[in-house]
């Protein structure tokens, strides 16, 4: 039986599964034929750049602390034990023939914590162009009352390829410009420039064990990337608004897509003027065909005055597969998927006809996933009543956000921790921790047990005692470092060293076992006093579990 990978596609709810070696044989043509080059090789072998990373962003954390004026932040910067990115792409079946998006995962890499700071930075600072729009709700608030003129048509504009086709020096030089018209301090402009170049240096990834640096555009996967394209997209709008005769009467983007109002005869000289604005930002043209055109996840319509009217548009990879009635979910996360139909409903205007075909396929939905009619007509109503309420009057009450803490889900035991947590102003937030996605193939590469960290458990070999600790570096660094205790006796150093020197007993290095990989340092005590806590053999460890609860019942027991 041949190997296979599953993937979500790339729109939509499916799952794709393709065979591995064809996964792998268009990823690797992806790669040969984009902006993308093999790292160095060295003696043979792929060249790791994960250490030179680690300098490059070590550098940038003390200027950045220094700069801020708070000195907090180069630790809070310091991710324990970083990797460089993997990449993994999904299938673009509503593409013919199938292309590939790339995604380069940056959880854990040298850089992350930096750019997750930086995007928050930027809240305080938004970037805000009179031509964007958050969402379909806002695109029809703003076409209001628009109507067509004689010899428009309506069309939408796409930027094929966006974030690999931002270049990554543009998008800083844009950033910079943004931040100078809102009058940010220099000393804050040079910090958050600092970080955001390093991170968009700092473009490698993994895959099959060999080693690869995007050379042009900004990564997918980046937390940055969204923010550097807007800045981009915003300067580049900006200037073909005031210093082009062309550019369209009606336009609104939505990150890359783009709806426009423009003279059917001049539609061909205004895709040359967008494509001659910058050399590698391309874009391509979806005209309406019998007076609709889909945008979004609306259908828009030209009604025979002129004048436009709305439909919810669903792409033809559309599955209307959501959490099933059946599945181990908390009972909101199963509504929420019709709770954003349902608003969208509600807040899209739409003709009577359009609407009622809308609401029959939410119930369609509904029954696809188990549900009965019941349950959808509830979520229906609560939301007619939120929009009627919110017609009739424009008050809005004040309400705080309250801190929020995620919990698996086991309904006989979350419920009643749920009632205690609330009464201290704590609102619940569910997980489920064993997921389709976790049981099937990944598509990065996978880790080496010994190179991740978490919860290791160290045997003795003359006795049955163990030692149980946690390491927020590699396995194998801390592993490396009792060893080295053991074998000079440094019994200060280490429980095990400790254990091995009074008892003169030997170390069973071979069955160390790797008990649980943790990536969240804040997770680390937590786990590794459960793991003390039930463990049946006598303990190496000299000290209590970091953490003494009423959950953790601990009691040592002696080595013989």
């Amino acid at each position: 039986m041949h190997e296979v990978v599953y993937s979500r596609a790339d729109k939509g709810n499916a799952v794709v599964i393709m065979d591995k070696q064809d996964y792998d044989n268009r990823v690797r043509d992806m790669i040969v034929n984009g902006p993308y080059e093999e790292f160095i090789f060295k003696n043979g072998k792929p060249k790791d750049p994960l250490n030179t990373m680690i300098e490059e962003a070590n550098a940038v954390r003390q200027k950045v602390a220094l700069l801020m004026g708070d000195t907090k932040l180069e630790r809070k910067f310091l991710v324990p034990n970083p990797k460089v990115a993997s990449l993994y792409c999904l299938p673009k079946i509503h593409k013919n023939p199938i292309a590939m998006r790339p995604i380069s995962s940056n959880i854990n890499t040298p850089t992350e914590k930096m750019a997750a700071w930086l995007v928050e930075e930027m809240k305080k600072y938004p970037v805000k162009h009179g031509k964007s729009v958050k969402n379909s709700v806002e695109l029809v608030e703003r076409l209001k009352g628009f109507k067509v003129r004689r010899g428009e048509i309506l069309v939408s504009f796409d930027v094929s390829a966006l974030f690999p086709s931002v270049p990554t020096s543009d998008a800083l030089n844009s950033l910079r410009g943004h931040l100078e018209r809102r009058r940010v301090p220099p000393n804050e402009i040079d910090a958050y420039l600092a970080v955001a170049e390093v991170c968009m240096k700092q473009n490698f990834f993994i895959f099959r064990g060999k080693f690869f640096k995007q050379t042009f555009g900004l990564s997918m996967g980046s937390k940055l990337s969204p923010l550097l394209a807007e800045v981009f997209m915003s300067d580049l709008e900006a200037d073909l608004e005031k210093s082009e005769r062309l550019f369209p009467r009606v336009w609104w983007r939505y990150v890359d897509d783009i709806l426009a109002s423009v003279k059917e005869r001049y539609l061909t000289q205004t895709l040359e003027l967008l494509n001659s604005k910058h050399r590698s930002i391309k874009f391509t043209v979806e005209k309406e065909v019998e007076g609709k055109l889909p945008f979004l996840d609306l259908l828009i319509s030209r009604k025979e005055d002129n004048t436009i009217k709305f439909g919810i548009y669903r792409k033809p990879t559309s599955t209307d597969r959501y959490i099933t009635a059946d599945s181990n979910h908390f009972g909101a996360q199963k509504q929420a998927a019709f709770h954003s139909m349902a608003h969208r409903l509600y807040n899209i205007p739409m003709e009577k006809e359009d609407f009622e075909e809308e609401k029959h396929k939410i119930l369609e939905a509904g029954f696809l996933n188990g549900f009965d009619n019941q349950f959808v007509l509830i979520i229906l109503r609560k939301h007619a009543r939120k929009k009627y309420r919110s017609d009739a009057t424009t008050f809005r009450p004040e309400k705080e956000e309250p801190y929020r803490v995620s919990l698996p889900l086991h309904p006989k035991l979350t419920n009643g921790i749920t009632k205690i947590l609330s009464q201290h102003g704590l609102k619940t937030a569910y997980k489920s921790g064993n997921t389709l996605k976790d049981r099937l193939v990944s598509l990065k590469d996978k880790i080496p047990q010994d190179e991740r960290s978490g919860i290791y458990e160290i045997p003795c070999e003359s006795c049955p005692a163990v030692y149980i600790g946690q390491t927020r570096r590699k396995f194998k660094v801390r592993l490396k470092e009792h060893r080295n205790a053991v074998d000079n006796n440094r019994v200060n150093e280490s429980s095990v060293a400790a254990h091995a020197t009074e008892m003169d007993h030997s170390i069973n290095w071979e069955k160390v076992i790797y008990r649980k990989c943790v990536r969240k340092a804040s997770h680390l005590n937590a786990w590794e006093s459960m793991f003390i806590s039930t463990s049946e053999k006598p303990l190496m460890n000299e000290d209590d579990p970091p953490i003494m609860s009423p959950l953790f019942t601990f009691t040592k027991r002696k080595i013989s």
